[in-house]
């Protein structure tokens, strides 16, 4: 029995051996694998577990502001929502479409569709008014929240809407100066790390070892542009395209001494904020991508050529024969019968024939390298893209012909800009400067200046003698010539009319009855302060650019001159008064801004009432005897009104006529013009209800001083 006892305790003991052993090898292995996932393979087991519980957030920086040259701002940003939902967490889409649907406004059946889509991830609105959050927040739906969002906005709505352009709807610039400086205006996106909750809700915090990176915001941008000159010039280019029927036209305005574009403005435009809703060609930049033979303007080429190569002098005598010339197969005809004339006159009264007997003796080589050095051929580097090169073909592939069309301007392609930027290199003595927009660049909501843009010469043209030279001929075709109704009452004018058949793409040469119209110019003749150039496409019954884009400058010339006050283009050395006299002002029809500027050095105190651009009445009337600090109330348009079915004509008789446009336009009524001058009837008569389609027609009596035109 002992030795049965002995037996059954080593049997115990290996057993218990055995087990201990197991026990500990058990233990050792979870203590091996513990020390491998803890420590060894951390980083690996980490990462699932970190996707599982953390979430990274991108944080969106805010898109730098656009201004112009003043600090007027262009494009903004505002706040805004994005209703967003996660499907697998909404338990009734039925009842959750419907309140949206009373929100946001959209139909039931919408939000319904979105909500029951395959996708976790739903965007139901990408921007809506803050407010709504507060609504849908109340609700406290499953699965759906709003995010903090910002929506690009346009205050001034259509004006220098091409030049600006716009964002698409992840926020990043589709067109304009939007999609130039996208990468200065964008900024660098931020990051945060939140912890995600293990409920159903998975409802997100953030712990404070998680690091934040902080956005960085975009750049401010400030163009060159003058919020005022380019409401001007959209003004005016829009009348002239009403009244003269054409299918489009551009005005480019140019600091003539340093090359900064003041404006440049195109038509038809759009609005910015809803450019969905228009034709992509109301889009383009018609400055700089639309090509066109520029005609007479461009004789400025071949006369800067024979002058500073003193080739020929301005009093050499040409014969035209008496306005038809055949020559190599082809006939050259002059708008009026010429015989003999000197080079000056020959510009003056834009004689094709003049000009083309010029080139026959002049290398072709030399024509060439003016046509270049002007900048023709070539893009002028502005800071906006879909700038193209126009046509200017090399001698290799010209025609015996070509030298001598090209004299008159044709068999060569232009655009508006390089056509300005032509006019504002003879203007400031032969400097050829490359047009540009870009005027600052600022840390956002910033005085700090990160770079600022300075005038660049590209080369120079001509001698200074040779441009002073040119100036006296190009202010004599102002006063004698093609061009006498671009005058203006106190400042002399330089300039060039243009008239040329249009080519068509997609069409076999000049198609009948259609032109391009054209007019360039810059003033004071002595040291002159702004380059205007103005192209009509397409103009019904006059054509000629002495008849339809030379009137377009001088409204607008008159406008910016009523706006900065005559003595801003003069010399500080001339004498000049000007004053508002002792009675209240006519500032009806006028920009704010310029209504502003009129009153600035007067008695009178101004206040405005309205969110519109327009002056559309004000109190008390024009002609009151002015009293010491007075005040003057003054209404503006209401641009919601415009977007109506039905408008109400208002009362524009006795008014300058481009005051009554800007009041017609700014109302969104559509305009006929009949004279020139102020309004002395109207028809519908003011207080009549008009339809969308109808037009109200001014007739207008001939024009008086511009410095009268304040008081009535």
């Amino acid at each position: 029995m002992i030795g049965m006892a002995s037996r059954n305790d080593r049997i115990e003991t290996v057993r218990l051996s055995v087990y201990y052993v197991a026990a500990l090898a058990f233990l050792l292995a979870i203590i091996i694998r513990l020390v491998q996932i803890q420590i060894i393979q951390r980083e690996y087991f980490a990462m699932p577990a970190d996707g599982q519980y953390k979430v990274e957030i991108k944080l969106p920086p805010e898109r730098g502001i656009i201004y112009d040259r003043n600090l007027k701002s262009l494009a903004v940003n505002v706040p805004s929502v994005a209703v967003v939902a996660d499907t697998r967490y909404v338990k009734d889409p039925e009842l959750a479409a419907r309140h949206l649907s009373k929100i946001l406004g959209k139909n039931y059946s919408y939000y319904l569709a979105k909500l029951k889509t395959k996708s976790d991830y739903v965007l139901l609105e990408k921007s809506a008014p803050k407010e709504v959050e507060k609504k849908i927040d109340a609700l406290r739906l499953a699965g759906i929240r709003c995010e903090l969002t910002m929506v690009r906005e346009y205050p001034k709505q259509y004006t220098a809407s091409q030049v600006l352009g716009f964002t698409g709807l992840d926020g990043h610039g589709l067109s304009g100066a939007e999609l130039f400086f996208d990468s200065i205006l964008k900024g660098r996106p931020g990051k945060a790390i939140l912890q995600k909750t293990g409920s159903g809700k998975h409802r997100l915090f953030r712990r404070p070892e998680d690091p934040i990176v902080p956005p960085e915001d975009g750049y401010d941008v400030v163009l060159t542009i003058d919020y005022v000159y380019q409401s001007i010039a959209e003004e005016e280019l829009h009348r002239t395209i009403v009244e003269s029927r054409a299918d489009s036209g551009t005005v480019v305005i140019m600091d003539t001494q340093t090359g900064e574009i003041l404006a440049m403005a195109s038509e038809p435009g759009f609005n910015p904020n809803k450019y969905g809703n228009y034709h992509p060609s109301t889009w383009r930049i018609r400055a700089i991508t639309d090509q066109f033979e520029p005609g007479s303007g461009y004789k400025l080429v071949l006369l800067a050529a024979v002058l500073n190569e003193q080739l020929r002098k301005p009093e050499d005598l040409i014969f035209c024969e008496n306005g038809k010339f055949a020559v190599m197969g082809e006939t050259i005809h002059d708008t009026s019968p010429h015989g003999w004339m000197t080079l000056r006159d020959v510009v003056v009264k834009s004689s094709n024939i003049g000009m083309a007997k010029t080139s026959m003796e002049i290398d072709r080589g030399l024509i060439y390298r003016y046509a270049r050095d002007f900048g023709f051929g070539a893009k002028t580097g502005i800071e906006l893209k879909g700038e193209v090169d126009g046509l200017l073909k090399p001698p290799i592939e010209w025609s015996g012909f070509t030298p001598l069309a090209m004299a008159f301007g044709h068999e060569v392609a232009v655009t508006p800009l390089q056509m300005c930027n032509m006019f504002n290199t003879i203007a400031n003595g032969g400097v050829l400067l490359q047009p540009h927009i870009l005027k600052e660049i600022r840390k956002h909501q910033s005085d700090k200046i990160i770079k600022r843009k300075s005038r660049k010469v590209v080369r120079r043209v001509l001698s200074r003698t040779t441009a002073d030279t040119i100036k006296s001929i190009m202010s004599e075709v102002v006063t004698r010539g093609t061009a006498k109704t671009a005058q203006l009452p106190d400042l002399q004018v330089c300039g060039k009319t243009g008239t040329a058949r249009m080519i068509r793409p997609g069409k076999r040469g000049y198609q009948p009855h259609e032109y391009i119209a054209s007019f360039g110019a810059f003033f004071p003749k002595e040291n002159p302060k702004l380059t205007i150039f103005v192209m009509i496409d397409n103009p019904k019954g006059k054509y000629y650019g002495g008849q339809v884009a030379a009137p377009c400058f001088r409204r607008i010339a008159e406008q910016i001159i009523a706006y900065e006050g005559v003595q801003h283009f003069k010399d500080e050395n001339e004498e000049f008064e000007y004053a508002l006299e002792d009675k209240v002002p006519n500032l009806v029809g006028f920009n704010v801004s310029v209504a502003e500027k009129l009153t600035e050095n007067s008695d009178v105190l101004m206040e405005t009432l309205g969110n519109g651009d327009i002056v559309i009445s004000q109190e008390p009337k024009p002609g009151k005897k002015m009293k010491e600090n007075m005040k003057v109330i003054l209404k503006t348009n209401d641009p919601l009104l415009v977007q109506g079915k039905e408008k109400k004509v208002p009362s524009v008789i006795g008014l300058p006529i481009r005051n009554a446009l800007n009041i017609l336009t700014a109302a969104g009524i559509k305009v006929i013009v009949d004279g020139t001058g102020r309004v002395v009837r109207q028809q519908p008569a003011a207080g009549e209800i008009i339809r969308p389609h109808e037009q109200v027609l001014l007739h207008c009596e001939s024009s008086i001083d511009l410095r009268k035109l304040l008081i009535l």
